[in-house]
């Protein structure tokens, strides 16, 4: 009898045991579950900058500017035939001069080519496309301003030390290309500066992917050290785009716009190998807008 009643009171506290430690999973288990959805809350607690967005165009505007020069120089239209047909007949009365019998000037020919070859040069010089450098100069400060601004954000939303001075380093880069009138050098600095403004965008709630912009800065990048003639640089840069292009591919719905992204980035490659400067120029600009619209597509089919 002893032994039925004591079995019974184990069996009845063993159940007791069963049942307290499932309910005490239970409670840990619900406790777990708000940690599982904290990176989901927090990705949602970004905000978008107006301030990054407003840099971001400005810095584009200052590349327009530069770049529009810098391919009249490296790229120019061909001359018109009428253009050209002038240039032959100044050319012809120039040698035609040159050819008359002059003997008091015999002995001071080499002396005379040396300042022709001088004037020469100075006239080209003269006749090259030149930037608005005094408009730049405004661009640029604005650009300080802007980025003294901004700098707090940034610090606020999680940017580190590292790129808070990379920012101001090349920002001043660009500045001391400006005072020295330098083209090349101001318009690879003014798109590393673009460049870096991307980073800062993981920072915020956006609408595109950021490594979409990317494709557009290493596209450039691409363009602008091919019409220089680096050709390593110039093949490094495109190849670039291209593994951004393909981290950014299979988020893009619209399996039209993917396509041509993807026939125009080819076919930029392959302008890139022929090295015609015209060539690349138009290659480059179809990718470009063809990568834009898939940005703006894809910014415009976010949901908030």
């Amino acid at each position: 009898m002893t032994y039925h009643i004591a079995r019974r009171i184990f069996s009845t506290y063993t159940v007791i045991l069963l049942v307290v430690l499932i309910c005490a999973n239970l409670v840990a288990g619900c406790s777990r579950k708000p940690a599982k959805s904290s990176p989901k809350n927090s990705q949602s607690q970004k905000k978008e900058s107006q301030a990054l967005k407003k840099l971001q165009s400005d810095i584009e505007s200052i590349i327009k500017e530069y770049e529009k020069i810098y391919l009249m120089q490296t790229a120019p239209p061909p001359k018109a035939p009428q253009a050209e047909k002038q240039q032959q007949s100044g050319n012809q009365g120039k040698s035609q001069e040159q050819q008359k019998p002059d003997s008091g000037r015999e002995g001071s020919k080499k002396e005379g080519g040396e300042q022709d070859q001088q004037q020469s040069s100075q006239n080209q010089d003269q006749t090259a496309p030149q930037p608005d450098w005094p408009k730049l100069e405004k661009d640029i400060a604005a650009i300080h301003e802007q980025w003294n601004e901004f700098q707090s954000e940034a610090t606020k939303s999680g940017a580190t030390t590292e790129m808070i001075n990379e920012f101001s380093k090349i920002l001043n880069q660009l500045t001391i290309t400006l005072t020295r009138q330098e083209l090349y050098e101001g318009l690879l600095t003014v798109n590393e500066l673009y460049g870096k403004t991307i980073d800062f965008e993981k920072l915020f709630k956006i609408k595109s992917p950021p490594e979409a912009k990317n494709i557009i800065y290493y596209g450039r990048m691409a363009v602008y050290k091919i019409l220089n003639n680096d050709d390593i640089g110039a093949s490094e840069a495109i190849n670039n785009a291209h593994i951004s292009w393909e981290n950014v591919k299979s988020q893009v719905e619209d399996a039209n716009e993917a396509a041509k992204v993807q026939f125009s980035l080819d076919e930029l490659s392959q302008s890139i190998t022929e090295k015609d400067p015209n060539l690349i120029k138009i290659k480059a600009q179809i990718a470009q807008k063809n990568v834009q619209d898939v940005i703006k597509s894809m910014e415009k089919n976010k949901k908030d």
